[in-house]
């Protein structure tokens, strides 16, 4: 950077100083650079940092108290959504868990699907009776559901020389069919309970829906730190000197005064100038002693 480009930047920053300066204390030129209102300068500056200090703690203060209402409402919509898909697995459990498969079966917590021709569907465990039986070609498992519609399942033993179709093993058929069982059994005990937790879960419900003490307080307790915020940025910017008064009239008004300093004086007030000898009065005629006139 040449010496002209110093000069530029120089310049440019002075007047940038300059203008923050004259923005920051308005009315003229003295306000803003004059020995004279260094004080009242230094009073401004200082009740406007308290200001946008009490300002600040206060934006904090609503901030914390918002963020604790809105974790209120959180929970309490998370209890509510909780409850709610308790409620709606047990009105429908779906298929659950799988547990096993064997040929055309596919054995699921809740439901035994049957993937076999014409179309796969499915069987609900709830009810349903399950018995192995065995023949020369094939071992079988016989489905009946509550219905008392029957579905066999079909697994080949035998062994034709031509054959490649899939063989299976007595011993996993009769295993199979004793899943299916203990899975029936499971089922029907859990529809047992069914009625008495989906009645728990819906009194629980209402009951988490009527609760919301948490949210209340909480938004109590915002109204409250917004009602003390605002108390005090109002003192805090009743306490900065009517810096448009000065400007207009070289020294404060009573609207400077905070109502709870009036009392004791304790108002913002420039700096007295100290007289001159252009302000000294001209005399004439004797003076006060008796003595000649005073005269310029």
């Amino acid at each position: 950077m040449n010496a002209a480009q110093l000069v530029v930047v120089v310049v440019v920053v002075l007047g940038l100083w300059v203008l923050w300066k004259r923005h920051k204390f308005p009315g003229g030129w003295a306000f803003a650079f004059s020995w004279r209102y260094e004080s009242d300068r230094d009073a401004l500056a200082n009740a406007r940092s308290k200001a946008r200090e009490a300002s600040r703690k206060a934006a904090e203060a609503e901030s914390a108290a918002q963020a604790e209402l809105t974790s209120a409402q959180a929970s309490y919509e998370r209890d509510l959504r909780g409850l709610e898909q308790q409620i709606a697995r047990l009105r429908n459990p779906g298929a659950g868990e799988r547990l096993g498969s064997l040929g055309e079966l596919v054995l699921f917590q809740h439901i035994l699907v049957v993937t076999s021709a014409p179309a796969t569907r499915s069987i609900e465990l709830a009810g349903l009776d399950a018995r192995f039986d065995t023949g020369q070609t094939n071992h079988s498992i016989y489905l009946t559901d509550t219905a008392g519609r029957v579905h066999r399942a079909k697994y080949p033993h035998g062994v034709p020389a031509t054959d490649d179709q899939q063989r299976f093993d007595e011993e996993a058929v009769r295993d199979f069919t004793v899943a299916i069982q203990n899975a029936v059994a499971d089922e029907n005990s859990h529809r047992a309970r069914i009625p008495h937790q989906l009645a728990q879960a819906e009194q629980q419900l209402e009951q988490a829906r009527a609760d919301t003490r948490a949210q209340e307080a909480a938004r109590k307790k915002l109204a409250r730190v917004r009602q003390r915020a605002t108390a005090r940025t109002r003192t805090a910017k009743l306490q900065i000197p009517n810096w448009k008064n000065l400007s207009r009239t070289g020294k404060p008004s009573q609207a400077t005064c905070h109502p709870s300093s009036q009392r004791t004086q304790r108002c913002w007030r420039p700096r007295a100038r100290r007289p001159t000898a252009k302000d000294s009065p001209v005399r004439h005629g004797p003076t006060p002693s008796g003595g000649q006139p005073v005269d310029p």
